[in-house]
């Protein structure tokens, strides 16, 4: 079976009440070592724009590179982590994204940098992930993903 790398990002799991983005990245970890993938770099936090009026605290996303021969099941397992941690009753929006691909092009990183200095709309947002086959997942208004 061939093996797939899979690079996930999640955003916007806590609230100001609770939660923790970084602590679910734990419990997601400790899944997948459980669950054999291999890891390919150390999970990153992602600082985006602090000046964000809506953030919660820290206003970062977690980043996770992995080899697997089953990325469909473990996008689900993942997905079932993000609904059954977020902190949605207390106005999370988490979003979730997944790229299957040996690397990250240039243009994501440039994304990147432009959500760290800017405001990225939603929309915005929605048409990169359309454009470069990116899979997203949100609860909530979204927000997360954007």
């Amino acid at each position: 079976m061939k093996q797939s790398i899979l690079h996930v990002g999640f955003d916007d799991t806590d609230s100001r009440n609770g939660m923790c983005t970084t602590f679910l990245a734990y419990k997601i970890v400790e899944h997948l070592r459980r669950e054999k993938v291999k890891f390919l770099d150390y999970p990153y936090l992602i600082r985006f724009n602090p000046n964000i009026p809506w953030k919660t605290r820290g206003n970062g996303a977690v980043a996770l590179k992995i080899q697997t021969k089953t990325p469909h099941l473990i996008k689900k397992s993942i997905i079932n982590f993000i609904k059954k941690y977020s902190a949605i009753q207390e106005g999370a929006n988490p979003g979730l994204v997944f790229y299957e691909n040996n690397e990250i092009p240039k243009e994501f990183s440039d994304f990147g940098k432009m959500a760290l200095c800017t405001l990225v709309n939603r929309k915005k947002a929605k048409e990169f992930a359309i454009q470069n086959n990116i899979e997203t997942f949100h609860l909530g208004n979204g927000q997360g993903t954007g």
